[in-house]
């Protein structure tokens, strides 16, 4: 019931919000946008397994100083399936769809967990349309000796459920974790499912988790031409000590970074108004 969930909460989904899409490669990408045009660009990438309902009660939060995008990349949300996924083609919907959501350039890019390579990727590719990214507990480059690339082989099975509810109650975010905030869980839960022929699925297309690998982007971070900057979790199972340091290390000198007390990976579903409160600052950091 609405009225048992936090006034916050209803009121960022009580917002309003426009949907679009983008054809990009012969790929349909859905996206969805808040916030007037002429205002300063904020894209919201999402992470794996994911889609852009994951930013339904982050985005209205700066609707009112930016215009605020976020996409389904390809394999996931509403958007279609590819044969083949990669990195490049990714960042290519990112400018496609920032380019037909008219926010403009340069922009700000937020990308969590796997949307941070993307991220990164559009800002190295793109950097005269990108003005900073912000990486949100993302991984984006290996440890000294820890290989050039990994699989997402094994993520995540392909089933087929009955009906919508077993189906968005079959629904786990990707590392597991617990998570304080029950109700943001089965919001995303009910936006991850799709009808099919004999029952319900997954969005997330199977052959992106089984085929995709990660690619090595250390040059990228150590050369970067645009902003930089990190939200990270605390109790995050991604980001360990050795991991951030590292980054710190290859990111660009005096790039600013925050960790948030008691979140986990998915920061924003364990202290959304902290990460709210954090992103909000460090974007100050670049007007």
């Amino acid at each position: 019931m609405a009225d048992d969930l936090p006034p916050w909460f209803n009121d960022a989904l009580t917002q309003p919000v426009q949907t679009g899409g983008v054809t990009v490669q012969g790929c349909p990408i859905a996206y969805r946008c808040w916030g007037s045009l002429g205002r300063p660009g904020l894209l919201l990438i999402h992470g794996f397994n994911a889609h852009s309902h994951w930013w339904d009660f982050i985005a209205p939060a700066f609707a009112a100083d930016y215009r605020v995008v976020a996409l389904d990349c390809s394999g996931a949300g509403d958007s279609g399936h590819r044969e083949h996924y990669d990195l490049d083609t990714f960042a290519d919907e990112v400018i496609a769809v920032a380019e037909a959501a008219d926010i403009g350039a340069p922009m700000l890019v937020v990308g969590h967990s796997f949307g941070g390579g993307i991220a990164l990727r559009t800002a190295a590719r793109f950097p005269e349309r990108v003005k900073a990214m912000i990486s949100v507990d993302a991984k984006l480059v290996p440890l000294p000796g820890e290989g050039r690339t990994r699989s997402t082989s094994g993520f995540l099975p392909h089933a087929i459920y009955p009906d919508a509810a077993s189906a968005s109650a079959a629904f786990r975010v990707i590392p597991p974790q617990r998570c304080p905030n029950q109700f943001l869980i089965d919001h995303i839960a009910r936006h991850s499912v799709r009808e099919v022929g004999d029952g319900w699925a997954l969005k997330a297309d199977p052959a992106l988790l089984d085929n995709f690998r990660f690619e090595d982007q250390t040059d990228a971070l150590l050369n970067l031409a645009t902003g930089f900057g990190m939200i990270s979790g605390t109790l995050s199972a991604i980001i360990s000590q050795e991991v951030l340091d590292y980054l710190q290390y290859v990111a660009p000198r005096g790039s600013p970074f925050t960790a948030i007390p008691g979140a986990a990976h998915h920061v924003f579903l364990d202290q959304p108004l902290a990460f709210i409160d954090a992103l909000r600052g460090m974007l100050g950091h670049w007007g």
